[in-house]
């Protein structure tokens, strides 16, 4: 399968040599030792390690090794899964996949994405993407056979017209740039938080409850049809305090919170939380 990687710098095309990505115009990219590759180009005016900080990304990983959030990606991997099986369908053979988890932060769900899909026998290209140095390094430790990149979202060193499925889970969403780089018919796919979302931990932390959420269909519409909306929700009990907390510190609420309801929380040995998340899907036109 071909690159699909450009420069950040002249945003000409990006290969691999040895263990440098480079372009024509000579702009050279080293693979670290843990398997990654930095496309960010930063500004000095923000945070040199803009992103999740290494404690974020540690509680993340630990919290998500668990299982509590593995229907999410059961029921996320169902849906590429059967679209993948259609266009199998429709192409009469096999068919090349490219696939660009934007915001992948430790790479919990790209990795048991790409697993699922080769028990399909689909012939894949998955990248990465995430501005967290920290988290991407987690990612290329953990997994392999995924192209782990650091850069920005809304900025990706990926040429255009060349993916067929950008996911972004939790995280920003730019339509905009996202189009850019889809083929035309490829999918945007979002997975973002629902009503219920954590409601036993709001209840706990907060003394007045929100129940507003985002609904990624609002600022999705340019070049865009909206093709479905899947709900997935279901309990589940976290085991100990330690996971109590890992899930807390994954979280926004992590940054604003008030402290005697974080203290109230972080004294729970045992929890019953409700996950309420929806998968949107959208066709670039």
């Amino acid at each position: 399968m071909g690159n699909i990687l450009r420069c950040p710098v002249c945003q000409s095309e990006l290969k691999i040599e040895n263990k440098t990505y480079r372009c024509i115009k000579k702009h050279t990219f080293d693979i670290g030792k843990q398997g990654y590759v930095n496309l960010h180009m930063s500004n000095e005016k923000r945070s040199k390690n803009p992103g999740d900080d290494k404690d974020m990304i540690i509680s993340r990983k630990n919290f998500l090794e668990k299982g509590y959030y593995k229907k999410i990606s059961t029921e996320l991997n169902k849906v590429i899964a059967d679209d993948i099986k259609r266009v199998k369908e429709l192409k009469k053979g096999k068919v090349e996949i490219n696939i660009l988890d934007v915001g992948c932060g430790e790479g919990y769900y790209t990795n048991l994405l790409k697993t699922h899909l080769e028990r399909d026998e689909v012939e894949l290209k998955v990248v990465g993407v995430d501005i967290s140095k920290e988290g991407i390094i987690s990612s290329a430790r953990s997994y392999k056979g995924i192209e782990w990149v650091v850069a920005s979202g809304t900025n990706l060193p990926i040429k255009s017209g060349t993916l067929d499925y950008v996911i972004c889970m939790f995280s920003y969403i730019d339509p905009k740039e996202y189009r850019r780089v889809l083929k035309k018919n490829g999918k945007l796919v979002t997975v973002s938080t629902g009503k219920y979302h954590l409601l036993e931990i709001k209840e706990i932390v907060y003394n007045e409850l929100k129940m507003d959420y985002y609904k990624p269909s609002s600022d999705i519409k340019e070049g865009y049809n909206y093709e479905e909306l899947k709900n997935v929700k279901y309990k589940v009990e976290i085991e100990n305090n330690k996971d109590i907390k890992n899930l807390f510190d994954m979280t926004p609420y992590r940054w604003k919170s008030p402290k005697e309801g974080v203290k109230k929380l972080f004294g729970l040995e045992r929890l019953e939380i409700t996950v309420d998340v929806n998968i949107d899907v959208f066709q670039k036109k």
